[in-house]
């Protein structure tokens, strides 16, 4: 909360400012195209530090580059959806993103829906995988 207390009403007016110059730009692209596809992440996962598997880790570094591609569908509330389409070669998955035009939903989902049935042969779970939804 206090990160938040140091921003200014100018601030807060440049970064709207700075938000709807890149709304434009990519309402300008979606009168070309009607799905923006980009990989979701900039690498595959990285190695997971057996330290890190109980508190976690922070590297700020590395998140950046894995949260390059998702910035802009987070940061313009744009509907975007990611799809595993294969492996890399250690066998962790690479996954395909797809962002819509502004209520594109329908749109996206289609497609991921015929991108997923296309790769769904070649699935399989990675030999690094944490469940985090049942860790104990």
């Amino acid at each position: 909360m206090a990160l938040f207390r140091s921003f200014t009403a100018s601030d807060y007016v440049a970064a709207q400012c700075l938000r709807r110059r890149i709304m434009h730009h990519h309402m300008e692209i979606f009168k070309k195209v009607d799905v923006i596809v980009t990989p979701t992440t900039g690498m595959t996962a990285p190695k997971i530090p057996s330290s890190a598997l109980k508190d976690g880790e922070t590297d700020m570094q590395v998140t950046a580059y894995l949260m390059r591609f998702i910035v802009a569908g987070n940061l313009l509330g744009l509907p975007a959806i990611t799809v595993p389409v294969g492996y890399d070669k250690q066998g962790l998955p690479i996954g395909l993103q797809l962002i819509g035009r502004p209520w594109g939903e329908s749109t996206i989902l289609h497609l991921a829906s015929a991108v997923e049935e296309l790769c769904a042969k070649s699935r399989k779970k990675p030999a690094s995988f944490y469940d985090i939804l049942n860790i104990k």
